[in-house]
């Protein structure tokens, strides 16, 4: 049986949502279940999809996804390595932002306590560093 569009639409939005925020298979499956009673998205109703969504967005008090592709960018980069296991799980969003001011060192007002406060001149360096980490650990080489 074929999935309707606007099923097909929430699949997407919480799919970007879980990897934007570094969502696990394992952690994907027990919010499904937590919110829905529901073992997998495929058995799940619009109305049941539209709930996950809901729980993804307050999960983030005024959470709204930056309007600054690089920003995203940075994310899905986090995301990634944590995904991949470079990342405990004690690692949070605060640790992701130590980690761009330590590559923002020298600049001037480089005391970001939000990515969106970023500049692309500024983001363009940690994004460069995020990817070589993700390829070190996806190559199998040391965090």
């Amino acid at each position: 049986m074929s999935k309707s569009s606007t099923w097909q639409a929430l699949n997407r939005q919480i799919r970007a949502a879980e990897k934007e925020r570094g969502i696990d298979r394992d952690a994907h499956e027990a919010l499904v279940l937590q919110v829905t009673g529901k073992a997998s998205l495929g058995d799940c109703a619009d109305s049941e999809m539209r709930k996950i969504v809901a729980h993804l967005n307050g999960t983030r008090v005024g959470f709204k996804p930056s309007a600054k592709g690089f920003v995203r960018k940075i994310w899905a980069l986090w995301g990634s390595l944590k995904k991949a296991g470079a990342l405990s799980a004690t690692d949070t969003d605060a640790a992701l932002l130590v980690f761009v001011n330590k590559h923002l060192n020298g600049r001037q007002f480089a005391n970001i306590r939000q990515l969106d406060w970023l500049t692309y001149d500024e983001a363009a360096p940690v994004i460069e560093a995020l990817k070589d980490w993700d390829h070190r650990v996806k190559a199998g080489g040391a965090d």
